[in-house]
């Protein structure tokens, strides 16, 4: 019976602040094996002792394959610089006065993630778990610390069967990353307990007297891993275009030659420093010779134009290098080949390594809509000339043209490795971004013929990873796409069933806003208008006339709340607009939410999705009822009608908020207090046209008053 070894590590906090373990995506995340097989040695060690059968277990665990992990989805922090000693004291005469002179910075980037998800590690066996493998739990059980020394963490290992520990890893967030060929993530290795061992050891010897007195340092030997690959996103690395540090940019339409250039350059540097691997740097680098078996291995070179305003020079000033887990050639020699590469001989421009992979991650986003920035090589799909003695192409021409041209993206689309299938395909000769480059200038100097280049915006049913470099070129530095951010304005967070009931939504509203505000709050605890209603100097948002700040609604069923609804402002008030950073923050804040603390309404789990068409709350439709009764904005008078003050002050808020105008207003259950004030109603609104929600209307629809649900035309 096959049996497996799990050990399952939770984080005290929920940020990591070890680096360089070899993943790519975010850097240093998840811990490596490395890192767990030391943190369980300073486990079992005893002082400077580790007792023998705690020896014999973690040699066992060595020569183990690498395991299974299952981690949930981190992202990386801002830098924080820290300045702290360089152990060079003695450079000082040993004065420990002068220590601020020796200071040097170094710059922490710590990863964050839910701290309720563990990291999981699993190792598979065919046959049943020897004795070792209870003494490894016991090990892990006092695991204290995993990463740097301030990442505590707590440790638990279980033996159980292969289903079980499938069962675990899928039922954590995130992907489970399993162990495939060549890579840079480090493992322990038969050896490597020795060497940890042998390296502590050396460590307090590292200063001796020579035999005239001087004090000698001596560096303690470096631990021993093996590294592996696992199925993860290619490895990359980045570089600059520059010139006596200046960024020389090459012309957007340059992106193919720029590319052949470079990639020859790189081939013959290869060549010459790996004489024995010339045949496998054809196939790999230069595609010389390449098989179908070869395209999993091959490097790819993509020059990065810059975006990111609409106004921005795409002008190629960085690259980027795609580096597959199975390619066999290593990304040091590979690092080595592309620094201080020069494309052309005629041009001052070289490649400088860089870890400032900024431009670079623009086009690594998730997106459901991609729009290409080069333009794509279909030699399926090529444009025929106008017929003789015509003015033009026809429509039925280009029709005809455009459908191949969709034909040939799709398989394209197969033969890069996507398989969600798109939704819709936009193509065009004409750039999509404000300052592109029409797709025939890319064909010059190239192989492929300019009736083959087209531009393309494809949008898929979900979203996905890029970066996306597609088409016939896309070894050559063409077909390469910018993901178009779709920022979700209405989000919904599901209530456990029969646990809230419908008239303590007040008290759930005002929790969740609290919560937001807290998720929102900047380093100097300032909370942006968006989340808190008020502007810098503490007065209400609306002073200028506007309400720039988020609606919150609790939906009910059958008297229990059943979702609570985060809406952005210009979802609701049309008449806004809204910048790209806000968009940002507010999908960002609210997916940021993982737990709801309602006081004695109990504590709750959130998770956000995003509204989309046919929902109640969303629409489109013509006829809208109210979930929640209507506060009017205006107090009544004495002698005014209640129905057509409670009408006329819809009206008004449907003109402030850009909705049209309701073509009638059916005033039901309309009151007001005793003693006067604003008065309250139920409403159904009839419009001309569908209308598209959230409704939230009235004084209170800040806080869930006002809230209006779609009907067909029978009231349902």
């Amino acid at each position: 019976m096959s049996q497996s070894l799990v050990i399952t590590v939770r984080f005290h906090d929920g940020r990591y602040h070890g680096d360089g373990d070899g993943f790519n995506g975010t850097e240093g995340w998840p811990p490596s094996p490395a890192r767990l097989f030391q943190a369980l040695v300073a486990s079992a060690a005893q002082g400077r002792l580790i007792d023998l059968e705690s020896q014999r277990a973690l040699r066992w665990l060595e020569d183990l394959p690498a395991p299974q992990i299952a981690a949930p989805p981190a992202r990386r922090g801002a830098a924080i610089p820290h300045f702290v000693p360089n152990n060079d004291l003695d450079a000082k005469g040993g004065d420990l006065g002068r220590v601020a002179e020796i200071r040097v910075g170094k710059s922490w980037r710590p990863c964050f993630f839910n701290a309720s998800h563990p990291v999981l590690y699993a190792w598979h066996l065919e046959s049943p778990l020897p004795s070792e493998a209870e003494r490894i739990c016991a090990i892990a059980n006092g695991l204290y610390q995993l990463g740097r020394g301030i990442d505590m963490a707590a440790a638990t290992g279980t033996i159980t069967s292969a289903e079980q520990a499938h069962a675990l890893l899928a039922a954590q967030p995130g992907t489970t990353r399993i162990p495939a060929g060549g890579g840079d993530v480090p493992v322990p290795t038969p050896g490597t307990l020795a060497s940890l061992i042998e390296r502590r050891q050396r460590a307090r010897e590292r200063l001796t007297r020579s035999d005239d007195g001087k004090l000698l340092f001596t560096q303690p030997p470096k631990a021993v891993f093996r590294h592996v690959g696992y199925d993860t996103p290619a490895r990359r690395l980045h570089f600059e275009v520059r010139n006596q540090g200046a960024f020389a940019p090459y012309p957007l339409s340059s992106a193919a030659t720029f590319t052949v250039g470079l990639r020859d350059a790189v081939a013959e540097k290869l060549r010459r420093g790996l004489p024995a691997r010339a045949a496998e740097i054809d196939r790999l680098v230069v595609g010389r010779g390449a098989g179908p078996r070869d395209i999993a291995q091959r490097i790819r070179i993509t020059p990065v134009p810059s975006i990111g305003m609409e106004h921005t020079d795409p002008s190629i000033r960085r690259v980027m290098v795609e580096i597959p887990p199975e390619c066999p050639l290593s990304s040091r020699d590979l690092g080595w080949a592309f620094a201080d590469a020069q494309p052309f001989l005629n041009h001052a421009g070289r490649l400088l390594s860089t870890t400032d992979a900024t431009m670079a991650e623009r086009y690594l986003r998730a997106a459901r809509t991609f729009r290409s920035i080069t333009a794509l090589a279909l030699t399926g799909a090529r444009r025929d000339k106008p017929k003789r003695g015509s003015a033009g192409k026809g429509a039925h021409q280009r029709n005809r043209e455009e459908a191949m041209a969709r034909s040939a993206l799709v398989h394209a689309l197969r033969h890069a490795g996507i398989s969600e299938a798109p939704e819709r395909i936009h193509v065009q000769r004409e750039p999509l971004h404000r300052r592109g480059v029409s797709a025939e200038h890319f064909a010059a100097e190239t192989r492929f013929s300019t009736h083959a280049m087209w531009h393309a915006e494809i949008r898929f049913r979900e979203p996905i990873t890029g970066p996306l470099v597609v088409g016939d070129g896309r070894f050559c530095g063409l077909g390469l796409f910018e993901p178009v951010v779709d920022y979700q304005d209405v989000l919904c967070l599901q209530i456990p069933a029969n646990r809230v009931a419908d008239d303590q939504y007040p008290k759930l509203v005002h929790a969740l806003r609290r919560a937001l505000m807290s998720c929102a709050r900047d380093d100097d605890g300032g909370v942006p208008r968006l989340f808190s209603g008020h502007e810098g100097d503490g007065k209400p948002d609306g002073s200028s006339g506007g309400h720039n700040h988020v609606f919150i609604a609790a939906d009910a069923s059958d008297g229990w709340i059943n979702r609570l609804v985060v809406a952005a402002p210009w979802a609701v008030d049309r008449s806004l607009w809204s910048p790209a950073r806000q968009q940002r923050d507010f999908t960002d804040t609210v997916n940021g939410l993982d737990m709801l603390r309602a006081g004695r309404l109990g504590a709750f789990p959130m998770h956000a999705v995003a509204l989309r068409d046919g929902d109640s709350l969303i629409g489109p439709a013509k006829r809208w009822r109210s979930a929640r009764p209507y506060l009017a904005t205006r107090n009544m008078k004495k002698k005014d009608d209640l129905e057509a003050v409670v009408s006329a002050d819809v009206q008004r808020q449907c003109q402030r908020l850009g909705l049209p105008a309701p073509e009638r207003i059916d005033v039901l259950n309309a009151s007001v207090g005793p003693r006067g004030g604003r008065p309250t109603a139920t409403l159904t609104l009839h419009f001309a046209a569908a209308v598209r929600g959230p409704l939230l209307l009235g004084r209170d629809s800040h806080r869930g008053g006002g809230m209006f649900r779609s009907c067909d035309e029978h009231g349902a």
